[in-house]
């Protein structure tokens, strides 16, 4: 664990506007973000962001093997990190490729529609349009009772970038709850699950 730790310090350290935070997120974040969110029904989900992989262990905790699970991952380290990860199931896929392109990445499988979408991406580091971009693209794949989570840092949402992004999640969803916030995270910070 402290390997990993190191290792997304280092990325961060490379590649600040990428990476987004100087530690990786913990567990119980990953947790609490997909509490309430039924995973066990799904048929497709998809992860936007994964980096060293904590959300998508919990994930994978949660998921049936008939499950289609994709990870998305534009950082070619944390990528091949992931693709060694033990625990994949036969229906895992970890793709080393931009969220931007997520419709086509998509489309290049055949899927129609996704059941849940999880975001561990650094939407402040994002540029207005990119957000607008890769939101329109999840919301439009997302299946009619589908979940789109993602995450916050405390205190930092309440920030102009930060509440920009809010703004930009009240366009493509009409439900977005918001949960409590988990302190043992490094910063703290909550989860949006938001529905169409």
């Amino acid at each position: 664990m402290l390997r990993a730790k190191v290792k997304f310090l280092g990325e961060y350290l490379a590649n600040p506007g990428l990476i987004g935070a100087v530690a990786p997120s913990g567990s119980a974040l990953a947790s609490r973000m997909l509490d309430g969110i039924s995973l066990t029904q799904a048929k497709t989900v998809v992860e936007l962001g994964p980096g060293t992989g904590v959300f998508t262990r919990e994930i994978m905790k949660r998921i049936p093997d008939s499950c289609r699970f994709l990870s998305i991952e534009k950082n070619p380290q944390f990528a091949q990190e992931l693709q060694k990860s033990e625990g994949l199931t036969p229906l895992t896929e970890i793709i080393e490729g931009d969220a931007g392109d997520l419709g086509a990445l998509l489309k290049e499988r055949s899927l129609e529609k996704v059941d849940v979408v999880i975001s561990g991406l650094p939407w402040a580091a994002f540029p207005g349009p990119l957000q607008g971009k890769v939101l329109s693209q999840v919301s439009e794949r997302l299946s009619s009772n589908g979940y789109f989570v993602t995450f916050a840092y405390g205190g930092i949402h309440l920030l102009p970038k930060a509440r920009a992004f809010r703004k930009e999640l009240e366009k493509h969803f009409s439900k977005i709850s918001k949960t409590k916030t988990v302190w043992r995270n490094l910063p703290p910070a909550f989860a949006y699950q938001c529905r169409k």
